[in-house]
């Protein structure tokens, strides 16, 4: 597993299982990345406003950083391939943010369900009027 930052063309931050999609086992070249378990990172305040105090350590400011994640892609089911372009860095991420994204992932996966569900226990009302119509609102 490869827990990667990836810096999308977008400006967002994905944090995920990051793999590159190959032709072949033999080949060199990546045609596209595979984002498994994907979130997306949000700084929850101004990252310029930890660096302008005086004294402080900028690796200090990064701990106290408050970040929050979000499914990333949240509608899909299953592989989420990204194009190579799509993609402007990938890089690993800071040990606070590894931590969060774990704590994340763990509540996630217990919520997770594979599909959603419908409730199907809820009736139109008996004066609804289903079929067709001439298009004017008029039901007839």
């Amino acid at each position: 597993m490869a827990i990667k930052i990836a810096r999308m063309q977008s400006g967002e931050d994905v944090i995920a299982d990051i793999k590159e999609i190959r032709e072949s086992s033999e080949s060199t070249k990546a045609l596209a990345y595979e984002f498994e378990e994907a979130f997306t990172i949000q700084i929850m305040q101004n990252p310029e406003d930890y660096f302008q105090e005086e004294g402080k350590d900028p690796i200090e400011s990064l701990q106290d950083m408050q970040i929050q994640f979000f499914p990333w892609s949240p509608l899909t089911k299953g592989r989420n391939l990204v194009t190579l372009l799509s993609v402007v860095a990938i890089s690993d991420p800071h040990e606070k943010v590894m931590q969060g994204y774990q704590e994340v992932l763990e509540k996630f996966k217990k919520l997770k369900t594979d599909d959603a569900k419908i409730d199907y226990s809820q009736t139109p009302p008996a004066n609804l009027l289903v079929g067709e119509s001439a298009g004017d609102g008029g039901g007839a």
